[in-house]
């Protein structure tokens, strides 16, 4: 049934379409391939014409202008024009084509028309122009040479308009044949279409009104339709074979439908349970985070317990990290909704001032140094929770990174460089240590679930995950790049929603 309901054309109209679409596309090849012939071979000849008027013309004119004869340059210029209707116009220009020497009698040349061509290379060259301003719509010019171009240059227009007009009248007739064979194309589709697609429009109609309720308790067979009988035979084909095997498929389809009911709470519970099981990785390694927090906050206090300012303070720390694990546990007991993210406007300065607080053990015990600047006071929405675990995990990655480095050279100082910067609206955080780095066959991978380089037993591969769907929720992005053996760069993009300039950023 619900294959069915999928189901937004018939196969009738399948059909038509398809073939509708073949007959089309021939029609318009077939046009295509007519109208570059024709184009193609009326280029030719309007070139060629072109050419041997314009010679005809360069030739004529060589003696008058040799002996300075211009009333019979300009006679020759005028009988031409009057012999050949499609001539639009004839003038020569001097050898540096600026000036007008001569031109058929009462005939304006713009401007715009004169330098409209030129010889190129001492050789003949030819134009097709559309005039604005002129009597014709499109003329082809032809800029021919007289005597290589040592006395001037013969300019001459033909008349495109009436030998377009027939081609595209041409056109018209070509268009209204590739039509008719269109229709009839249709025509033919619609018929052959309903000779393929009624018994299987019958079958499906049938096929449609079967209730699975009723298939439970009596057996369903669907018989053919009666089909007209063509020469008194009765044609089996492919759909006597295709209802057979429906009907062969209904009887299957009795005997799993109460398999498939009688399991249906356990597929749920075992989806559920799987679900659980997920969440439960996920949530584990969110938990770690915080607990790690506590953890180092305890050996501060365990450390110094008579500073009682410091004490206040990671107990501050530590009643936060509480919270985390607080709102983590609240998310695995309600693992079917996902827990809304509170949004405020914060610094995010400060939330990674924090972070790094609540690290401060690890990064003091592993001999690694914090650097972070930032170029404004800035404020963006987020959740302070949320945000912090992503600048803690990414923390912890740099040092377990450096850890790395350090099994090659002991003696290595590691350094991560947090940088805040604003710039295009946008709030710009960058995590950069000089790790062993992350191979570039793993970079695409960093972001999957359970994807983890660390040793077993040290790594979920959720924290990246985790994180990378966190800054995703705040509207923002997590991109990671990496020279293996130099360290990792880690950029995280958010929203800013507002910047103050400080005197002094550092």
């Amino acid at each position: 049934m619900s294959i069915i309901k999928k189901s937004r054309a018939s196969l009738f109209w399948k059909f038509s379409v398809i073939t509708t679409i073949v007959v089309l596309s021939f029609g318009m090849i077939n046009i295509y391939q007519l109208w570059n012939t024709v184009y193609h071979s009326f280029e030719k000849e309007i070139d060629k014409r072109c050419k041997v008027l314009s010679s005809m013309v360069a030739e004529k004119v060589i003696s008058p202008m040799v002996y300075d004869d211009w009333v019979n340059v300009y006679s020759i210029l005028d009988e031409t024009h009057r012999s050949d209707s499609g001539i639009a116009y004839i003038f020569i220009l001097d050898p540096e084509e600026e000036n007008i020497i001569a031109r058929t009698s009462g005939m304006y040349i713009p401007n715009d028309l004169k330098n409209a061509n030129s010889i190129v290379a001492g050789n003949y060259n030819i134009q097709v122009i559309e005039t604005r301003n002129y009597k014709y719509d499109v003329i082809r010019d032809i800029a021919y040479p007289i005597m290589n171009g040592e006395i001037g240059i013969v300019r001459m227009g033909i008349v495109e308009d009436s030998i377009r007009s027939e081609l595209r009248e041409a056109s018209k007739n070509l268009l209204l044949m590739i039509g008719l064979f269109l229709l009839l194309g249709l025509c033919g589709a619609f018929f052959f279409s309903y000779i393929i697609t009624a018994p299987i429009k019958t079958l499906s109609q049938k096929a449609k009104n079967i209730d699975l309720d009723f298939i439970e308790r009596e057996v369903v067979n669907i018989h053919p339709p009666r089909f007209k009988r063509i020469f008194n035979f009765f044609i089996a084909d492919e759909m006597d074979v295709l209802i057979s095997a429906f009907n062969l498929m209904m009887a299957r389809l009795r005997a799993n439908l109460k398999e498939l009911k009688s399991t249906r709470d356990s597929f749920v519970q075992t989806e559920k349970l799987a679900s659980i099981g997920t969440l439960t990785s996920g949530i584990g390694h969110e938990i770690n985070n915080p607990l790690s927090g506590i953890k180092n906050g305890v050996n501060r206090i365990l450390k110094n317990p008579g500073n009682t300012e410091q004490n206040l303070k990671y107990l501050g720390l530590i009643s936060e990290a509480t919270v985390k694990i607080e709102n983590v546990v609240q998310q695995l007991l309600n693992f079917s909704r996902k827990q809304d993210i509170v949004f405020e406007v914060v610094n995010p300065a400060e939330v990674l001032e924090t972070s790094i607080s609540l690290a401060g053990y690890k990064l003091k015990k592993h001999r690694v140094e914090v650097v972070h600047s930032l170029c404004c006071v800035q404020y963006i929405k987020a959740s302070v929770n949320h945000l912090g675990q992503v600048f803690l995990n990414l923390l912890l990655n740099s040092i377990d990174s450096i850890e790395e480095k350090r099994k090659i050279i002991p003696d290595y100082e590691g350094v991560i460089r947090v940088t805040i910067e604003c710039k295009e609206g946008k709030s710009f955080i960058s995590f950069i240590d000089n790790g062993i780095g992350i191979k570039p066959e793993n970079i695409s991978k960093i972001y999957d679930p359970f994807y983890t380089s660390k040793d077993v037993g040290k790594g979920t591969g959720l924290g990246l995950y985790v994180s990378f769907d966190i800054i995703k929720e705040h509207g923002g992005k997590l991109s990671c790049s990496s020279n293996y053996g130099k360290g990792a760069e880690f950029f995280i993009e958010l929203p800013l929603e507002a910047t103050i300039i400080p005197e002094q950023s550092n």
